[in-house]
This record gives structure tokens, sequence and C-alpha cells, in this order.
């Protein structure tokens, strides 16, 4: 039995050794001399299970250690008793509003330490345990339905012909359509629950196909009377079959199941069957459904019928030529067809924000008890902040994003002054139909991970002018209120078309007209080395590095600029050529013999001299760059140790990797889910050493098949997850049989006789991020099932 571990965080020896002497031989100890020591054992070795913590000490004292264990919310795992002299209630009550478990004064009593080491760690021990059991239970259970409902429909999928996409496609619909209804009315009652169980259930509506002869299903050509009369007792076998699981009849999830089985196909005019039913004698479930399967149906290709188009499909709908539909429905469904043509799942994170902006506007306005003339400096810090902002900004078109109104006012300075000004509703699919679903997602991503503190953002987008594409930049600030700090209440914000040179200049901050702009180049300049590896001034024309002196004039310095590519001649396919002779801003991934990097490649003049900015990263393993650098100014400028975010059985990121960064890996394009066979059979039968080693070598095989841009995640226990920044259906295909070979390849030299392999499921263009996880989750375990056959 593995021993209870034990840090003693102390500057006194004397302290410690007593410590020690007290709590006898029964835990393993280990020792710092001060807070900065501890921080640092503590980032290298996750495995304490109590830490002894003293205030007074050289360096860090223990409060500051308390604060970092907040900081990096170590404080909720790691239990803390804070040993002191002091009798100072302040101080105590300081230690306990920081997270400490107990306190222990000095001078020590043997049998209290004692006493209260071992009540902690049995608490704490107790209380991870039940924790595991629990998670590991709903884990289980959720993870069970899933697959059991996966298989099911699979085999009704694989009988009749439908689209593999079938279910998600009916499930996708059906979560939309349930939404957007919760806008509209309360009648229903739709909680989140009631809609996570109906979009669950709605996977097994067609189960009673099973009963229904192939030769029927996957007939080409029209039913005789008799065979329709035969499809047409689905439903009651399908609503049969699940009522006579006795043992769940009264689960929420079955009864649910059972509606939409058996009244998918009932009307609201009373023509459907088997029961006629009319209007909201339907259940709300099976009317959902019956629409969602419907538009399905259309626009998916079956054994007896092309695809029709989305807006065919919606029009013949609307038109009453697939029956009639609750009214309230139909108007559901025309609100959310650009958002189903363009497959754009993140409604559900769209009525968050919504809900969210409303809670927070209403706090705002029942704040009656603050003083006018606060509210008024309030308002007066508010106007002084946009004007800060938008002063410093170049762009010609400036825009203020009201949250709690869902309104966007965008102020275009290069248009007549009669027509600057455009109002939009960002709840209308119409406003954002210029922006693409991914970048609508990026936006959201990269806003949300903005704080009071850190307001500012940059992005860089591809948006139509005229009949071209240009890249834009955009800068945008949060306003935060103070009554709710974990909500920004608006957004302002400058768009900069990158690719148009606007009265002789290129729209960068550096850009300068005469020497007296030589300090503000200098600092950019400054600012953006510490953030890449490599910053420039290049001319590309000369193939040479520039140099700017205390005057502001470019001289240049002898140093090819190629040469840092190991080319002695120019660049074959050189970027900032292109950007300079196209007076515009590009990036691309840049090799040379042992390293990949990213380049940023942005014309611009200095004193009416026209140069490239170059800035250049280096991309490490698992690091991923947007097209901006996002990704990349999160790790760098954070600070942050990312040693504490490996696995150290596999050298992969943890899962607390993904659950701190979580928000800005949303846009990966592609997702995945690994798991590996028979893992606990290893285990069993060889050890567990059998079993990490097995882990390692497949984390190996794995990074041996990706790239240096795609991330690894060690997700829990033997699931692995993979995030893929760039990422096609077909090259997923090719990634997944590529991993499986190289899975299926690996020979354990001390376990000879174990056969290693991996089921994968994965998804791409799914946003956001934890429903991209759940469907590879669920494709994961149809290709598991898929190998047991």
């Amino acid at each position: 039995m593995n021993r209870q571990k034990i840090l003693i965080v102390d500057d006194s020896e004397l302290n410690r050794e007593m410590l020690k002497a007290i709590l006898g031989e029964e835990y393993d100890y280990a020792e710092a001399e001060d807070g900065a020591q501890a921080i640092l054992m503590l980032q290298q070795d996750m495995n304490i299970d109590l830490l002894l913590l003293d205030i007074n000490m050289p360096k860090i004292d223990g409060f500051g250690v308390l604060e970092r264990l907040n900081q990096f919310r170590w404080i909720e795992e790691l239990p803390v008793i804070m040993i002191s002299a002091t009798e100072d209630r302040a101080v105590i009550e300081r230690c306990y509003s920081l997270g400490i478990t107990d306190y222990i004064r000095r001078p020590f009593d043997s049998f209290i330490v004692q006493r209260r080491v071992k009540n902690t760690l049995t608490l704490y021990a107790n209380q991870k345990r039940l924790m595991g059991m629990v998670s590991d239970q709903i884990y289980q259970n959720e993870k069970d339905s899933h697959v059991m409902i996966g298989i099911l429909s699979h085999i009704v999928e694989f009988r009749n012909s439908e689209s593999a996409q079938h279910v998600l496609q009916v499930q996708t619909v059906t979560e939309m359509l349930l939404r957007k209804l919760t806008e509209k009315t309360d009648v229903y009652g739709l909680t989140e629950d009631k809609i996570r169980l109906i979009t669950t259930a709605s996977a097994l509506h067609d189960i009673g196909k099973i009963s229904i002869p192939e030769n029927i299903l996957n007939k080409a050509g029209a039913l005789t009377p008799e065979e329709f009369n035969i499809i047409r007792t689905h439903p009651v076998i399908g609503a049969s079959m699940l009522e006579g699981l006795t043992q769940y009849r009264d689960e929420p999830l079955v009864k649910v199941a059972i509606e939409i089985c058996r009244w998918h196909h009932e009307r609201w005019d009373g023509g459907g069957y088997p029961d006629g039913l009319l209007g909201e004698q339907i259940p709300i479930s099976a009317q959902v459904v019956a629409l969602a399967d419907v538009f399905d149906a259309l626009t998916s290709d079956r054994c007896y019928k092309k695809a029709y188009s989305h807006d065919t499909a919606i029009t013949m709908i609307l038109n009453g030529e697939c029956g009639a539909f609750n009214p309230m429905l139909l108007d559901c469904l025309q609100e959310i067809s650009m958002r189903l043509r363009s497959a754009l799942p993140t409604l559900a994170a769209d009525q968050v924000l919504r809900r969210d902006a409303k809670r927070l506007s209403a706090e705002l306005l029942q704040k009656s008890a603050v003083p006018h003339s606060d509210r008024a400096q309030r308002e007066l810090n508010y106007v002084k902040e946009k004007l800060d902002f938008f002063v410093s900004c170049c762009g010609d078109m400036q825009f203020e994003y009201d949250v709690p109104a869902g309104t966007v006012i965008i102020a275009d300075r290069s248009r007549p002054r009669q027509q600057q000004c455009t109002i939009l509703d960002v709840h209308e699919t119409d406003s954002l139909r210029l922006l693409r679903p991914a970048d609508i997602a990026r936006l959201r991503a990269a806003l949300k991970a903005t704080t009071p503190e850190n307001n500012e953002l940059s992005l860089s987008l591809l948006l139509p002018v005229g009949r071209k594409q240009h890249w834009h930049n955009i800068r945008m600030h949060t306003l935060w209120s103070p009554f709710s700090p974990s909500h920004y209440v608006g957004v302002i914000g400058c768009l900069t078309d990158a690719q148009k040179v606007q009265g002789g200049y290129a729209p960068f901050r550096c850009t300068g007209k005469s020497a007296t702009d030589e300090p503000s180049i200098t600092n950019d300049i400054q600012r953006l080395s510490a953030i890449f590896d490599v910053v420039r001034l290049v001319d590309p024309t000369k193939y040479a590095v520039l140099d700017l002196d205390a005057d502001g004039i470019l001289h240049r310095t002898g140093e090819r600029c190629a040469a840092f590519w190991d080319n002695d001649a120019g660049c074959a396919n050189c970027i900032s050529a292109r950007a300079f002779a196209e007076h515009t801003t590009l990036n691309k991934l840049e090799f040379t013999r042992n390293e990949m990097y990213f380049v940023i490649s942005k014309y611009i003049t200095i004193n009416d001299t026209p140069c490239v900015l170059e800035l250049v990263s280096r991309l490490n393993e698992g690091r991923w760059i947007d097209a901006n650098g996002s990704r990349f100014l999160l790790d760098r400028t954070r600070g942050e140790d990312m040693q504490l975010f490996l696995d150290p059985l596999t050298n992969v990121y943890s899962r607390r990797y993904f659950e701190t960064y979580r928000t800005h890996l949303e846009g990966m394009e592609g997702v995945a889910l690994m798991d590996v066979n028979n893992f606990k059979l290893i285990n069993d039968r060889c050890g567990h050493a059998a079993g990490d080693a097995a882990l390692r070598d497949i984390a190996n095989a794995v990074r041996s098949c990706i790239r240096k841009t795609d991330i690894l995640i060690r997700y829990g226990g033997d699931e692995f997850l993979l995030l893929f920044p760039r990422m096609t259906e077909e090259a997923f295909l090719y990634k997944k049989k590529q991993i499986q070979q190289a899975v299926r390849g690996i020979r354990m030299s001390e376990f000879a006789d174990v056969q290693l392999s991996v089921s994968i499921g994965g998804i791409c263009g799914v946003h956001p991020i934890t429903e991209a996880i759940r469907k590879a989750d669920y494709l994961m375990y149809l290709d598991k099932a898929e190998q047991k056959s």
C-alpha cells in the first residue's frame, strides 16, 4: 500500500524535524525551506497528500504560497494545515479565507498534531474516493447510454440504408428547434434537462424499423399499399419495444423515447399515424423530432430519391407539402434556416450569452441604491475609456456592441456622412452573413477569454471587399461592469483593411512620416520582441535586413534576410516579397532543416521608405497558432510553466491543460477521441507496469503520425484527445488509419504477448469544442463496436 506524502514548508530545520518526529514513520515526507521552493516542488510533483505550511518565511511567505495555490486552483485538491505561533485573529481569519483546512499553533502538542493530520488525510482520502466513484459512475452511465443508443440507431441506419449522419443530424436539428422554441414560449416547460433528454432520445425515433423487412425498407421504387401499411407499424413497434423494458420504463429518458417513437409520425391537423392525434395532443418531444426527421429526410439521399437542396426542403415544409406541423415550430424552422444552412451548431452558446446579458442588464437597472453621483462618474469613465480607445485606432471603421441590447453600431468613416452609421441586431441571422461560421466561433471564443484586466484583443479575418476577399485587422476592447465582473457589458472596436494602403501609409501603429515617430516604432518593436522569437525590418527587393537609427532612418545591416532560413540566395516563395509588392499582410508556415516557424509579413512605411516588418515564431510541440498568432501569444505572455500542463507518464498535454485553455482551443477544425482497446485486460493480466508502458508507447506512436501544430492530450485514463487546427473529413480518415496502423505495429519488448490497438472517433467543423468532443466520443464507441464485430 502506498504511503501518504506530506510536504512540510518551514524555514526552521528544527521545526521540520520536530514535526516528522511527532508524526512518525507512517508517512513519506518532502521538505521545503521557503515558499518559493515549495511552489517549485509542487510544480514538479503534485502527488502530495497534505501541506504543513509556516507563515513567516523568506522569499515567499505562507500567505504567498496560499495565493499561488488559489491561483493555480490547487487549493481545491490539496489540504493545507497552517503552522504558526501567532494567535492574531486577523491572521487566522486570513488563512481560512485563503482556503486552509486547519490551523495548529506552536509550541506543538503531539497528540493534537497527530490527530489533526490523520483526520485531515482521512477526510480528503475519503472525499477523493467518493468523488472518483461518483464521477466514474456518472461518466460510465452516460457513456453506456450513448453507446447503446449509438449501437441501436446504427443498426437501424444500416438496415434501411439511411445516411450515417442521420441520427446526428436529427439530434442537431432537434436541439436547435427546441432552443428556438424556448425563446417564443415557456408553455412547454423546456428546461435544460428536458432539452437534453429530448435531444438524446431522438436518436431512437426509428428503432421500430428493426422489425421491418429489409426488402421494404430499402425498396427503390414506390411502396404498395400493403408495404406502406407495414412501414406504418414501426412507431407502435418501437414504443412497445421500449415499454417492454420494465426495469427502466420509469426512467425519464425512456419515457421521452417512448413518446417520440410512437408519435413522431403524427401531424398537427390529425392526419398522421398511428393514433391520429390532433394539435397539442401530440407531445412536444414528438412534434419537434417529427419536423427534424422530415427536414433530414428531404435533405438526405435515400434509396428512393436524391437529396433536395436546403432552400427547396424549407419551402416544401413551409408550404405544407410534407404534412401539417405546429405553426410555432414552422416559425422556429424558418428562423434557424440560415444556421442550418451553414451547419453552425453554436446556438446553445449564443443563448447562454443572451441570457447572461439580460440578467446583467437587469442587475444594473436594479442597482438603485448606487448614489447618482457615482453613476454619473461611472458613465464619464465609460465615455473616457471609449474615447481613449478610438483615438488610438487607425481604422476606417469603428463599431460598438451593446451586449444587453444585442445591437451593434457601426461607423464607417470612409463613407459619406449621411451613410456612415449602421445599426445591426446580432440576433438576426442576416446581420452576420459576411462572417464565416468558423470566424464567428473565433470571435466568441476570443471575447470570452478577455477579463477586466486583459480587455483587449486582435484578430485577422478574411472579409469580402467588392468581388475580392481582403484580410482585415480587428482590434477590440471589452467594457466591464463593477456590479458583475465576470461578464463584459459591451465591446468597442475598429476594423482596418490590411490589404488597402490608406492615405499613403500601411495600417500599422509604428508607421511614421517623420523622425518624431521613431520612439513609437522602437517601442512597438520592443513590445513585439517580447512575444515573437524574431522581429525584424527587411527590404525583400534587396534581400536585406534593415536597422532603424536614432533619427528614424532605415539602414542596411549587411545581413541577408534569407540567411535565417539557411538559404544563401533568395527564398523561392518569399511572402515578404509578396507583401511588399501587394502592400498587404501575409502569413505562412516556413521550415528550416530542424525547425518549423510561423511567419507574419506586414508591409509598412517609415519616413516614406517602404519595408516589411517580419514577425517569426518557432512552433514547439503541440503549440498551435492561428492567423493572428493569438495561441502563441497566450503561452508566451502568461509566463506560465508549461510543465504544469504535461502528463508525467506520457509527456503529452494533461487534462489540466485542456481545462485551463479550453476557451482558447475553440475553433479547432478537427476533434478526435482515442481509446485503448482492452486496456483493463492488459492491466489485469500483465500488471500496471505493462499498462503504463502501453500508454507511453501509444502516445509516442500518435506523435509520430501528427503534425507539430496538432495537440495531443491525455484526456483521462486510457483516453486521448486529439485537436487539429486544420482538418478535413477525408484527411482525418487517412490520419485515423495511419494512427491505428502505427499503434498495431508497436512491439513491447518486456511484454511480448501484448497486442495494442485503439478505437478512434473524430468530427470536423463542429463547434463549440464540448459538442465536438461529445460527437467524437459517440463516433469512437461506434468504431469500437465495429472492431469487435
